[in-house]
């Protein structure tokens, strides 16, 4: 008896709840730059890189997970490896 009225009450959560992807504020992914000529994994927004390191930055790649932009970054070398902006 317990489990279809805990199904229902997930159910309502589920339903009423906003998705997590919904409620992440911009730039909370994990993205894959070229930082002058090197492989890095950051959180901060491209605009923030580039006030710190210079004009020489672009995004390669992003995740919403730590996990994935990880296994992007070592399908590129690893973090430190050399890169080139396009």
């Amino acid at each position: 008896m317990r489990l279809p009225v805990l199904t229902a009450i997930f159910a309502i959560l589920l339903l009423t709840t906003p998705s997590l992807y919904a409620r992440l504020p911009a730039g909370v992914d994990f993205g894959v730059y070229c930082v002058n000529g090197k492989i890095a994994l950051d959180q901060r927004c491209i605009e923030e890189l580039k006030t710190r390191n210079g004009d020489d930055v672009c995004r390669l790649n992003q995740d919403l997970t730590e996990y994935g932009a990880v296994s992007k970054v070592e399908q590129l070398g690893g973090i430190g490896a050399s890169c080139a902006c396009p």
